[in-house]
């Protein structure tokens, strides 16, 4: 993997059981992107870019799907210049979680960020309840890890609230990370003195600057943090590409040979006669080793095995996307692998992701195809 630019997410890739890297690039570089994705040979890979960069969607030149999962705005303030304003509720009562405050904790989460919306949400391949379970394991992470700190609220020995905070190493910057509330205290002040409560937390301990951030459209809390004194300095965007390049949800299997005869023979048929696919010497002046087999011989084999074994009879291409990363060479043995996320269902639409590999295990076509079983 290119660890300059992805690198593997142990959390999200045990949370829902597929290979899942994560990346942030300042300056765009598709390619980059694109050749990081398939060293990693991740399933799903979540890349955050500036909101004003261009270029990301050039991934899709390697038949990567890309899905623009949401825009994140941070809000910024500056500790040394703002004081923070008395909390509203007097009666609440701020403490550091523990252990013993998981259970009430998870029970909070589960209430408050049902219906939160994220970029993991944005994503089909993802389980809904899994993506509620991380919010339960990053805040209990905050409570455990030296450079966080879970604040909880009590009001009459009951919990109201939460706030996630970490730091940065030099002791300058503090975030906010995750705030919550129950629905109960919704309505009274308390999601704005969980502001000003880590803001002075912030400021005590010598801190200069304090961060938070939330999904553009979330209105409610920008407009708390503009109260509390925040600005909005930057934006970012979250891209999810749901690679599935692992060996899981594997349905096919097989190795797979163009020979030379049948590479003449689509020649002939279809009359594309160019000498790259004929004539070894005239395949080698183009810079490959020998001649090359059509590409759309790979589009035929695979619609040879959905059509005939896997689905099988009664299934259509509804879409495909293909492309070609290394030169599949005439009479040359490869393997061939057809994967079907979620499995194979009775009828209807499924989404599919063919592979063939050189006897190295380099990956030479990629596609994804979108099918229907009638």
């Amino acid at each position: 993997m290119d660890s300059e630019v992805l690198s593997h997410s142990p959390l999200d890739s045990a949370r829902f059981g597929l290979d899942v890297v994560r990346g942030k690039q300042e300056s765009v570089d598709s390619k980059a992107i694109a050749k990081a994705v398939f060293a990693s040979e991740c399933d799903l890979a979540i890349v955050r870019v500036p909101s004003a960069a261009e270029g990301i969607h050039g991934v899709s030149r390697w038949a990567l799907p890309l899905i623009h999962a949401d825009t994140l705005v941070y809000y910024k303030c500056d500790l040394r210049t703002y004081s923070p304003a008395p909390l509203r509720n007097l009666e609440l009562r701020f403490r550091k979680a523990g252990p013993g405050d998981l259970d009430a904790l998870r029970a909070l989460i589960a209430e408050t960020f049902r219906n939160y919306r994220s970029h993991y949400h944005a994503n089909p391949l993802l389980e809904q309840e899994k993506i509620l379970a991380g919010y339960q394991e990053w805040a209990e992470g905050h409570a455990l890890a030296p450079d966080r700190t879970l604040w909880i609220a009590e009001r009459d020995g009951r919990l109201a609230a939460f706030a996630a905070c970490s730091e940065t190493a030099d002791g300058l910057t503090g975030e906010g990370v995750l705030y919550g509330v129950s629905p109960q205290e919704s309505g009274g002040g308390v999601y704005g003195d969980l502001i000003r409560h880590t803001q002075a937390d912030f400021a005590n301990r010598g801190f200069t600057t304090m961060l938070v951030s939330t999904q553009v459209n979330n209105f409610a809390v920008q407009k708390v943090w503009a109260r509390e004194g925040f600005y909005l300095f930057e934006a970012w965007d979250t891209y999810h590409i749901n690679a599935l390049l692992s060996a899981r949800n594997k349905v096919y299997e097989s190795s797979v040979r163009f020979t030379k005869d049948q590479v003449a023979a689509f020649a002939t048929a279809s009359g594309d006669v160019n000498p790259i696919h004929l004539d070894d010497e005239a395949a080698r002046a183009a810079g490959f080793p020998g001649r090359i087999s059509h590409g759309v011989l790979a589009a035929a084999e695979l619609s040879r095995i959905l059509g005939t074994e896997v689905p099988g009879p009664g299934t259509i291409f509804g879409r495909l996307d293909m492309t070609f990363l290394r030169p599949v060479l005439a009479g040359d043995p490869y393997h061939l692998a057809l994967k079907i996320p979620g499995g194979i269902r009775p009828t209807g639409h499924m989404h599919a992701v063919f592979e063939i590999r050189d006897p190295q295990s380099r990956l030479c076509v990629y596609a994804h195809t979108d099918i229907i079983l009638r």
